[in-house]
């Protein structure tokens, strides 16, 4: 109870109450674990009004939701939302902001490096390979991999990225 006793007051202002319950400790966490259930929510309100999966090459959704767990999903999620919203006001949680275009520059250049471990010299470390994958996967791997450097290039806004892209997309408009 003293180190509760020795740090209750750890801003300036005065808290009101429930927030002076927890410290700033205690609020940044309680926030990052509600930022991705707030997440989570979205992104399964996103995939519900999507109406139907995304058809992927490499993966097939399965089970998906009838009308009636869709609509009982969705209020659920409604629900959620709010909960998060009281807890943010009740414990003062900080809003954080995510940069997307860092979001997209992150995740496309670890899926560079998945996708750098992938070439053929990489994969005989789980076994012998045959000599002709160096020829016939290597250059479609290494397409892949000159993509994800291409979407990095153009979330990091260098500008004869976004021109080649736009120019091979056939959209030469600005902005």
């Amino acid at each position: 109870m003293a180190a509760f006793e020795e740090k209750q007051d750890d801003t300036p202002e005065e808290r009101r109450w429930p927030a002076d319950l927890l410290n700033e400790n205690h609020r940044r966490s309680l926030a990052a674990v509600l930022r991705r259930v707030e997440l989570a929510a979205s992104r399964l309100e996103d995939r519900l009004m999507r109406g139907t999966p995304p058809q992927l090459t490499l993966t097939r959704f399965t089970s998906p939701p009838d009308t009636d767990q869709q609509a009982a999903l969705l209020h659920l999620m409604k629900h959620v939302r709010q909960e998060i919203a009281k807890l943010a006001f009740d414990y003062d949680l900080e809003v954080a902001e995510e940069n997307l275009l860092r979001s997209i520059m992150g995740e496309f250049t670890l899926l560079w490096c998945d996708v750098e471990d992938s070439r053929p010299q990489k994969l005989g470390r789980y076994g012998a390979i045959n000599p002709q994958a160096y020829e016939v996967l290597g250059p479609p791997i290494q397409r892949l991999i000159d993509l994800l450097l291409a979407i990095d290039g153009v979330a990091s806004g260098k500008q004869e990225t976004v021109r080649a892209w736009q120019a091979v997309s056939g959209n030469t408009s600005e902005g």
